[in-house]
């Protein structure tokens, strides 16, 4: 049911007072006019009326709210005659004018034929024909508010609420004061007081309206959006989430209590069921939406059972209504209206009022006039509830309609997942279920990359679940397993190449697992596993047969439903195929197995994942023979955690034969890709370059420089030292003269030029960046004595004055440049002692360090290291070093001046 307490659009000039719920309306620019007047048919042009109605204890007594509906006899066909006193009044300003008894009468007799057709024949309006009073005399005037004139006739007549009584007045006016053409007083045991103006083409829809209210029922409104949104939830306080949205009273004129024209529709079902109208079979409801089923609607203005369907949707538990709306019985105004008002009619209980109807159109966004032109859905269209629910309408005919109503999250929900290598390139991959059911493969890469997806299938929104586990049915190739809303499990074989053989069905009744997750060769026997988790957090182990099937099922867990995500861990524990279980809170969890289908002491792997949508484990993504995580963001991002054989690898080798080099160091983006990159000068004194791909891997060497940079004992990348072009390099050769090498920003040179000589007094030399805090690049030089110099930029290519900044540095064998490592936004340096200590020298901005602190122990294997800044594309900075061995090493740090577990973005 919507919140009666969601704002009102003022529109239509209405204003739903708090007390009473009274509408009072602005003066309309234009009159009303009788069809009949002239001789003209009615048709279904019309214009704005104004009905207006409030619950009342007494007359003139508000009531707090709605009575509780039709008071119906028991048996399903017995009467409920609501016995009307008819009366005609001539006001104290109108002369001798009254409206014709008779042609009251007739409009009574309508309006009883009207509520016979909606109750079944149980309910009915009888003018008695003893209380009917023709040409009362009233002191009331056609100038005062409508309110006024009710209650003065009201008190004259001396008529008091009674169960099933009405009282009908007709005054001799062309509209009610404040331009309405009708108004109801309504109290419980369904009795009210209505006045009505003279008799015209409204008068007959307008009366059923009027006694509509008396029945119980208030007005069928509509949604409306400036986003154009179809349906849209609300707050804990009842607005709505929507800022845009409003509700239009009267808003729904396919409605018998929407806007009046010179119809009379057929009441919506959610009225028409809340307030107990036909037999009560009208409306089939199916409760809470499942899975993704199909219906058929009949018109809703005959006489079938089951003709409209009711809902409630999984997420937000709020009932829909779907009719199908056709001219058909009181709907046969439909076939000359509008024909977007023929189709599928979404509505729902409450509005303006709880008592009222919402009709929620495939356009939301204001219509212009009194009447929408597109009530109804068609063919081809779904509607979306705001919690996801979709209802889609499959055809539309003058007899039926269909619709499929796909209340399944899982099939709208994106899925990333590997299979291991599924193009057969010999490295793992990546594919994602798109929410719109394309399935895309992402093929692993060298250097720790994953490639553009490229579509390999569509329509698979047709499975809640789509998963890799493998080779599953023994033929070699990699595998997909997919389950429908219904529970058949489904194998897609691999074809080897990115594609699929024939499809088969493996299973059916798996929708009693929440989830289904691959398990690798769980058990020890050679073949892929499967794992399902019941609601009650039972965790079912299914062998896989070896051939596409399974062998006899076995519990292995419980209580395994309180995890937010699941995934194959594979090896990552160093043992065989385990999970990776992740809480709500961001608590990653490894349960390695154990071998022969049991599990091993769980242990914690990470914590703070809680944004995480989807892990994605078991295989080895950066081909160094241990299994990996990616880790998928529920803001898109991809992180790759590389394995180290028992956990998440706190460094990644990422090259070999990097001891061939005589020097090694940081380039900062020396191609200008927008990647660092990474320096190397080889024992024949060529320069080359190493581009970095972003993810912490390679691109293509190159070679940037000719033989003959061996003569220089130091390089260093300067950054953008001289101004202009790009990132420049820096040399000192042995005698102490230092040189820059400038570049055009694309990894070409220009021109060098001699900067400076005698610095051969300097043990080691480095270039932090902007060390001194004034926009220009620095050269850093430690003495033999262990003093340390900072050399400003001048910006140009040159140098201001020197200042010392630092002494006692001699008990440091390396000093590098750390750029800003500890995420403060100011560069900084690192240290290591001979000891193997490596020590962070955070940088104050203004030439001089922050507190120090130790980052590592143990760093006596490194022969050469650097800080390489986001060199794994992640938001952390990164340091490489070459070990003695030759291998190229990747450090992650946290961001904040410390050491993290690998973390690299694959993409």
């Amino acid at each position: 049911m919507r919140s009666f307490s969601r704002s009102i659009t003022t529109a239509t000039g209405l204003l739903v007072l708090a007390v009473g719920l009274v509408s009072l309306p602005a003066h309309p620019s234009f009159a009303a006019s009788d069809p009949a007047a002239d001789g003209a048919a009615p048709t279904v042009e019309s214009i704005e009326d104004f009905e207006h109605h409030s619950y009342e204890s007494a007359p003139g007594v508000p009531m707090d709210g709605p009575p509780e509906g039709l008071a119906l006899e028991t048996e399903a066909l017995a009467s409920a005659p609501i016995e009307v006193k008819l009366v005609t009044a001539k006001l104290a300003d109108t002369g001798t004018s009254i409206v014709d008894i008779e042609a009251g009468k007739r409009a009574v007799a309508a309006t009883s034929n009207y509520w016979k057709a909606m109750s079944g024949g149980r309910v009915s309006m009888t003018v008695n024909p003893e209380l009917t009073k023709v040409g009362h005399v009233s002191k009331a005037k056609s100038t005062e508010p409508y309110w006024d004139v009710i209650n003065t006739i009201t008190a004259e007549l001396k008529w008091s609420y009674s169960t099933n009584k009405a009282l009908v007045i007709f005054i001799p006016t062309e509209r009610l004061g404040g331009w309405a053409l009708g108004v109801t007083y309504s109290s419980s045991g369904n009795s009210g007081r209505v006045l009505m103006p003279k008799i015209s083409g409204f008068t007959n829809p307008v009366m059923a309206h009027e006694f509509g209210h008396v029945l119980g029922a208030m007005h069928a409104d509509s949604l409306q959006c400036g986003s154009g949104v179809s349906d849209v939830g609300t707050t804990s306080t009842g607005q709505f989430q929507d800022a845009t949205c409003s509700i239009r009273e009267y808003g729904d004129s396919t409605d018998l209590m929407g806007m009046s024209n010179f119809t009379m529709p057929v009441i919506s079902s959610p009225t028409w069921e809340a307030r107990g109208l036909g037999q009560g079979t009208e409306v089939q409801n199916i409760g809470v939406a499942t899975g993704i089923k199909t219906y058929t609607l009949l018109p809703w203005g005959g006489t079938a059972p089951n003709r409209a369907l009711k809902f409630t949707d999984p997420v937000s538990r709020e009932v829909y209504y779907l009719e199908l709306r056709q001219p058909v019985g009181y709907d046969n105004y439909l076939s000359s209206d509008y024909a977007g008002n023929r189709g599928v009619k979404i509505v729902q209980r409450g509005g303006a009022t709880p008592a009222s109807s919402l009709i929620l159109m495939p356009s939301t966004r204001p219509f212009t006039g009194t009447y929408a032109t597109n009530h109804a859905w068609q063919a081809g269209q779904t509607f979306v509830t705001h919690a996801g629910t979709r209802v889609t309408v499959n055809s539309v005919s003058a007899t039926s309609a269909t619709v499929t109503i796909n209340a399944d999250p899982g099939t709208r929900t994106k899925i990333q997942f590997s299979a291991g290598d599924f193009n057969g390139d010999g490295r793992a991959d990546m594919i994602s279920r798109e929410s719109e059911g394309s399935l895309l493969l992402h093929a692993g890469q060298p250097g720790n990359k994953i490639a553009a997806p490229v579509r390999i299938g569509s329509s698979w929104n047709a499975f809640n679940s789509v998963f890799g586990n493998g080779d599953f049915n023994g033929d070699g190739l990699t595998d997909l397993i997919a389950r429908t809303s219904d529970g058949g499990l489904w194998l897609y074989p691999g074809n080897g190449t990115g594609g699929f053989l024939t499809r088969a069905e493996i299973g059916s009744g798996w929708y009693i697992f929440k989830r289904i997750v691959p398990a690798g060769d769980f058990d020890g026997d050679g073949h892929t596993d499967l794992f399902g988790v019941r609601s009650d957090g039972a965790l079912w182990l299914y062998p896989g047969n070896g051939t596409g099937g399974f062998l006899s099922a076995k519990q292995v867990g419980s209580e395994w439903q309180g995890f937010a995500s699941l995934a194959p861990a594979g090896e990552l524990g160093g043992s065989t195929s385990g999970l990776l279980a992740r809480t709500s809170g961001g608590t990653v969890y490894l349960y390695p197995g154990n071998g022969t289908g049991g599990f091993g002491a769980a242990r914690t792997l990470a914590t703070g994942w809680s944004n995480v949508s989807d892990l994605i484990g078991g295989q080895d993504f950066t081909s160094d023979g241990t299994t990996d995580v990616l880790a998928a963001s529920t803001s898109g991002s991809l992180t790759s955690y590389p394995g180290s054989g028992t956990g998440f690898a706190s460094k990644l080798a990422i090259g070999n034969g990097w001891g061939s080099f005589s020097q090694v160091w940081e380039a900062g983006d020396f191609d200008g890709d927008g990647k660092p990159d990474i320096l190397a000068i080889s024992a024949q004194g060529a320069l080359i370059l190493y581009p970095g791909n972003g993810s912490g891997g390679f691109r293509a060497a190159r070679q940037v420089g000719s033989a003959g940079w061996q003569t220089f004992d130091q390089v260093l990348s300067a950054g953008n030292f001289n101004g202009a072009g790009g990132p420049d390099i820096v040399a000192r050769t042995a005698d102490g003269s230092l040189w820059l090498y400038p570049t055009d920003g694309k990894g070409n040179f220009q021109t060098r030029k001699a900067i400076g000589n005698g610095w051969g007094i300097f043990t080691q030399m480095l270039a932090p960046g902007d060390f001194s805090g004034d926009g220009r690049n620095d050269i850093i030089g430690m003495t033999a004595d262990g003093k340390l110099w900072l050399y400003p930029g001048n910006g140009t290519g040159g140098f201001q004055n020197r200042k010392q900044i630092g002494s006692g540095w001699g008990i440091f064998d390396k000093v590098i440049a750390a750029n800003d490592f500890n995420g403060d936004g100011k560069a900084d340096i690192m240290a290591r002692t001979e000891a193997g200590e490596l020590w962070l020298y955070p940088g104050n901005g203004t030439s001089g360090f922050l507190s120090r602190r130790q980052l590592a122990t143990g760093w006596t294997d490194q022969e050469s290291f650097a800080s390489v800044g986001r060199f794994g594309g992640t938001a952390n900075p990164n340091v490489i070093a070459v070990t003695a061995d030759g291998k190229l090493w990747l450090y992650t740090g946290t961001g904040t001046g410390a050491f993290q577990n690998v973390a690299l973005n694959p993409r």
